[in-house]
């Protein structure tokens, strides 16, 4: 084989190699600038606690909720080509959610307790919503249910809820 046979079967088996790759290194690029970025500041509060009070009627009957939202700063994750701070929110009690009822055909009624980055400061104190969300869990399926809904379905009405507002945090 002479030298102009070996550079076109280097061209010609270079092509279909080359596409493929490239197609993949273009696919792969956000990740790759994200994983050399550096990481976004730290927060100089990593920690709070959260009490929080919801009253209401499950069928006239009048029900509290109360609990403590925990967050605590869990280092950086990768999100697409960002760096974003991680945390992690629980409850105090150990409950997963602050559940409203449980249903007998194992349907869950809970109230959303806003995030651990709303909480710790990362919105720079925007109150945001400031309306209790209902939200139901059917198998593995979350959707926000209506006060409407909430109250003409399984008969619970939303009387107060009192949460604890964001703190103010700094990043360095």
């Amino acid at each position: 084989m002479d030298a102009s046979q070996k550079k076109g079967l280097l061209v010609g088996c270079g092509i279909p190699l080359a596409i493929p790759l490239g197609v993949m290194l273009v696919l792969a690029a956000p990740n790759i600038v994200a994983w050399l970025s550096p990481n976004p500041p730290r927060p100089e509060i990593t920690y709070g606690e959260f009490p929080f009070r919801i009253e209401y009627e499950v069928y006239g009957e009048l029900m509290v909720l109360e609990d403590v939202v925990i967050c605590e700063f869990d280092g950086f994750r990768l999100s697409g080509p960002n760096r974003l701070r991680s945390w992690k929110k629980r409850l105090a009690s150990g409950a997963e959610e602050a559940v409203l009822l449980v249903t007998n055909s194992g349907t869950l009624l809970y109230c959303n307790t806003k995030s651990a980055p709303y909480y710790m400061g990362e919105f720079n104190g925007n109150a945001g919503n400031t309306q209790l969300g209902a939200v139901i869990r059917s198998g593995s399926r979350d959707r926000a249910i209506s006060n409407s809904e909430l109250y003409d379905t399984y008969g619970i009405r939303l009387i107060s809820w009192e949460f604890s507002p964001p703190i103010e945090n700094s990043y360095r």
